[in-house]
């Protein structure tokens, strides 16, 4: 598990769920491991991101598998093979 003062760099760092078009506060999320702690991936800022629960759950049981590409980009890829980019730095207005 994260330490609070990490679990917060997270937060600020990312404030929404990093699912593409997902606008769950991060404060509401999970905080998970990019690359799974059970293979070897660190609990780290570099290793962490914001996912909601329903987010969390498609990645851990659903077959969705994601990858960070810089700082704040996300590529995502469904069970399909299909690919879809998060990137956080321009983040669209609705």
């Amino acid at each position: 598990d994260p330490t609070p003062l990490l679990r917060e760099q997270v937060n600020l760092t990312h404030p929404t769920c990093v699912f593409v078009g997902c606008s769950r506060p991060s404060r509401n999320c999970d905080a998970d491991h990019i690359i799974g702690y059970d293979q070897g991936g660190p609990t780290c800022s570099c290793n962490l991101a914001p996912l909601c629960r329903h987010h969390h759950r498609l990645k851990t049981h659903g077959g969705w598998t994601y990858q960070r590409t810089a700082a704040r980009t996300f590529r995502w890829t469904s069970p399909l093979g299909h690919v879809y980019v998060n990137d956080l730095t321009h983040p669209r207005h609705t």
